[in-house]
């Protein structure tokens, strides 16, 4: 065999380095063209600035949870027990628990589940902010619309690089939502929430309460508040035809909130109460989910009810 040279060995050894830098630039060219950094910004007005799609999401609103199942996720950390449920991530969905009080979540609790990105409430949990963006950055989604729940879960399908699944499932959502847009604008509905004395109502600047105006005569208007308190004269006053109702309890011995409005006259009065129209509702899902597979529960009830008018 030819024996090569000082020189064609100098000349080979160079070769082959100049091949491998080649190699290396093209892979890692490669690799930023197929995990390309992102910027997005919150509903707060801050702007996040990622190296590259997350794959590790501590939720804090089930709007999170629910976002991420839309694009086939499962968050590394939850708040909601509800997202444990099946309609959601599911009681077998390896997640850590996030303990502490609305608002108060624990941070270390977050830490333990490493995430690349923690997403809360706007508005509730902006106070975490410093703390948690010692672990990962911080989102802060705070819909005023079921067409910004749409885009919430845009945004997931960016940062989380699963585009073609979010934008199918928002663009599914918003379809259902067309084909019943003005159907009985002739009713008049009312979300509300609460106990007597303590009564609440999602305004048409919620999620829940934006979706029903999108379908019937919706008149509650937000005020300085998008969850607005309601008195019973109010509610007589404008005298709804459906009232769809959640009573914030627990226990085995909770009562409708219907039923503790029944001794009131004024209550019974209301077209709603008088022609057997209040619609006790699950008060999670319609409360707390905000995302588009809780808004299509609440749209799937809300179509069966007033589909029988």
């Amino acid at each position: 065999m030819r024996k090569l040279s000082g020189s064609s060995r100098l000349f080979g050894a160079l070769a082959i380095s100049v091949f491998a830098l080649a190699a290396c630039s093209t892979a890692d060219a490669g690799n930023a063209d197929s995990a390309p950094a992102v910027t997005v910004t919150d509903d707060s007005g801050t702007v996040i600035e990622l190296d590259a799609p997350v794959e590790r999401i501590a939720c804090l609103t089930l709007m999170c949870v629910d976002a991420l199942k839309e694009v086939g996720m499962t968050p590394v950390a939850y708040r909601e027990e509800l997202a444990a449920d099946p309609r959601y991530a599911g009681p077998d969905a390896d997640m850590r628990k996030i303990t502490g009080g609305f608002g108060e979540e624990n941070v270390e609790d977050i830490a333990l589940s490493e995430p690349d990105l923690v997403i809360g409430l706007g508005g509730v949990q902006d106070g975490l902010r410093s703390a948690v963006e010692e672990v990962a950055p911080m989102y802060l989604v705070n819909p005023t619309s079921w067409r910004d729940s749409v885009e919430f879960l845009r945004t997931i399908g960016r940062v989380t690089d699963r585009q073609q699944q979010a934008d199918a499932a928002a663009e599914a959502f918003t379809a259902e939502v067309d084909a019943v847009a003005g159907k009985w604008s002739g009713l008049t509905t009312l979300s509300m929430y609460g106990e007597p004395g303590s009564l609440g109502v999602d305004s048409v600047d919620t999620p829940v309460g934006s979706l029903l105006a999108e379908v019937s005569d919706y008149p509650w208007q937000a005020g300085t508040d998008a969850f607005a308190t309601v008195s019973v004269e109010q509610i007589a006053s404008v005298d709804p035809d459906v009232v769809f109702a959640q009573a914030f309890s627990s226990g085995s011995d909770s009562e409708p909130l219907s039923d503790r409005l029944a001794s009131n006259p004024l209550w019974s009065g209301v077209a709603a109460a008088r022609n057997d129209r209040v619609i006790e509702v699950d008060a999670g899902v319609w409360a707390t989910g905000r995302g588009t597979i809780s808004l299509r529960m609440v749209l799937a009830t809300v179509t069966n009810e007033l589909e029988s008018s």
